[in-house]
């Protein structure tokens, strides 16, 4: 609907154009019987769900259809030791994994001067509260921002103040340098009749600023009379940032990108 906007908004403005200085359009917005009255959709390739999602909360000032975290799910299960509704008081000595969507911080100053962070992270299933004491804090600080994905890991203790579980972390990494140590390869779908220069050339400027990265790109081809996989050479390697893994989501469609693992 977006995607028509702009032509509906078009033939509105020619219409009430026609309609001011006495005229008809023979081509009309119009036609005489009401229910031949339909406006033609442009074809386009669906929104993410994450730009749905940041639309509706744009507008509305809450998520209506989904949550940010839902296609993070399968995903987070590489790098971690489960949700955060299983994450409990670990043993002296002992660490876990936890990650999720950051939905608050904050910054304090010490006695010393000195700064400590306070995270929370919520995946759904349970919200954690991730401190970072001085020197964690000047390794990871500039990662804490509102509603990145961030995975932790630390110790976890009960706290009596909050009433819940919290995280010392001792690192933190955000979801694209995860994806980077971890992914096997970022693997996507094309139809063979969809391919032509200036595709190619979009193509080609979408992976440009992610390139000289870790993880393979894997094409799946397909035609009507054939399909192949092709993978790409060493120098298009990418770093699978959230940003590149949207741009080829709208590119491509959803369904047809995927980031695969060992």
């Amino acid at each position: 609907m977006m995607a028509t906007l702009p032509e509906a908004i078009s033939a509105a403005a020619q219409h009430a154009k026609a309609e001011a200085i006495g005229q008809h359009d023979m081509f009309g917005l119009l036609n005489s019987e009401p229910e031949d009255s339909k406006q033609n959709f442009v074809q386009c390739t669906p929104w993410p769900d994450k730009v749905w999602l940041e639309g509706e909360r744009e507008t509305l000032g809450l998520y209506l259809t989904g949550h940010p975290i839902n296609q993070y799910l399968k995903e987070l299960k590489q790098y971690t030791n489960g949700r955060l509704k299983d994450i409990h008081p670990t043993e002296r000595g002992k660490t876990v994994k936890a990650a999720g969507l950051v939905v608050a911080t904050r910054v304090m100053i010490t006695k010393r001067g000195s700064k400590m962070g306070l995270v929370t992270l919520d995946d759904k299933s349970a919200r954690l509260e991730i401190m970072l004491f001085t020197e964690p804090f000047e390794k990871f600080g500039h990662l804490l921002e509102k509603d990145r994905i961030l995975i932790c890991e630390g110790d976890v203790s009960f706290d009596d103040f909050s009433g819940g579980n919290r995280m010392n972390a001792r690192n933190v990494i955000e979801i694209g340098e995860a994806r980077s140590h971890f992914a096997k390869s970022v693997e996507i779908n094309v139809q063979g009749n969809d391919v032509n220069p200036e595709w190619l050339d979009t193509f080609e400027q979408t992976l440009t600023p992610w390139r000289n990265g870790a993880v393979p790109v894997v094409i799946n081809y397909v035609k009507p009379e054939a399909s192949g996989k092709i993978t790409l050479g060493d120098e298009w390697r990418v770093n699978p940032s959230d940003e590149l893994m949207l741009s080829l989501e709208r590119l491509l469609g959803s369904n047809n990108v995927k980031i695969t693992f060992n």
